[in-house]
């Protein structure tokens, strides 16, 4: 990571205050049948530089367990479970190892088809893999969602992301052994490139992950947020980045091989804000007109995965864009 940006990213960080009566750990609707576990932790130890992860809570044991089994899970109609904390739920600075084995334990045997962690790829080792499959059992589907933004060293440079692609792929094929399956982010809207190089960027990395990574791997498609405290924002302020249009997203949508869409899901995209990001961050621009129906098309497109009906639907987008739509 670079020195400047990650001393800079640290300061503004330490502006974000946690709202009062914030509890450390809460159960969040996502969309559809999928759910968070959100678990505000002390906080990243890396520092992109699109995001604003706080210093949260100390987290330990006798804090958060009480807190979370007061929550019943089997109350609700849950296909996918992720575990998140403010930076990544492997790490024992975020979450410790005694703590980490407990709500393991919590989430276990509640037939929950699908439990999903937020890490980053350095915090994941084989110990932690051996244990999360003998708590949860060989039959539960797992999936880890890990940060990769791109697959250029260029381009992840201007994120501050600590990331090696080869070293990434090692760990990869480690969860495979496992059976625990990657969902893999991609971000949308790189500062300092051009239109046609952020889509372009997101195609290479699309291509990068369905060839070098294990198969059945997800990618998750991010339109870029501007949130408070952030690098991306006190680069705007500056005049030297703004926020991308919504439709730019819709146009990597009908630029993505048709081969590939039943391979990636989409994430962030406007309305998908929780309790505590809800109006402290930018979502891809629309206006008025389109603002709707861009919400109802995007909803459809992540709860329906058949490739041929989301081809369709990009499609009837695509040519009947907005006027707002603008490169």
């Amino acid at each position: 990571m670079n020195e400047y940006l990650t001393r800079e990213i640290w300061k503004m960080r330490k502006n974000i205050k946690t709202r009062p009566g914030t509890p450390v750990v809460s159960l969040l609707h996502v969309e559809n049948k999928t759910y968070q576990l959100l678990f505000m932790s002390c906080g990243c130890e890396n520092a992109c530089t699109f995001c604003n992860y706080g210093f949260d809570y100390n987290l330990t044991r006798e804090l958060v367990m009480p807190e979370l089994k007061k929550i019943q899970l089997e109350e609700y109609d849950i296909g996918v479970l992720e575990l998140e904390a403010n930076g990544s739920f492997l790490s024992e600075r975020e979450i410790p190892y005694d703590l980490f084995v407990e709500i393991l334990r919590f989430v276990a045997n509640k037939n929950i088809p699908a439990i999903s962690m937020e890490t980053h790829y350095k915090t994941i080792t084989e110990k932690k893999l051996q244990d999360i499959r003998r708590i949860l059992g060989e039959d539960q589907q797992i999936n880890f969602e890990l940060g990769f933004e791109s697959s250029s060293e260029d381009v992840r440079a201007i994120y501050n992301k600590d990331i090696d692609n080869s070293e990434f792929l090692e760990v990869a094929d480690l969860c495979h052994k496992y059976e625990i399956g990657l969902e893999v982010n991609v971000l949308l809207g790189a500062p300092f490139l051009t239109y046609e190089e952020q889509i372009k960027d997101c195609l290479d990395t699309l291509k990068f992950i369905f060839e070098e990574m294990p198969e059945g791997t997800i990618a998750v498609l991010f339109p870029i947020n501007i949130k408070e405290n952030t690098m991306l924002k006190h680069w705007q302020d500056i005049g030297i980045y703004d926020q991308i249009s919504s439709w730019e997203f819709v146009e990597l949508l009908h630029r993505i091989p048709e081969e590939y869409l039943d391979k990636l899901t989409i994430a962030w995209w406007g309305e998908r804000e929780n309790a505590f990001t809800k109006g402290i961050m930018q979502t891809p621009k629309t206006c008025k007109n389109c603002n709707k129906r861009l919400m109802d098309f995007y909803k459809k497109f992540y709860c329906n995965w058949n490739p041929i009906i989301r081809k369709q639907m990009i499609e009837k987008m695509w040519k009947s864009r907005c006027s707002c739509c603008k490169k």
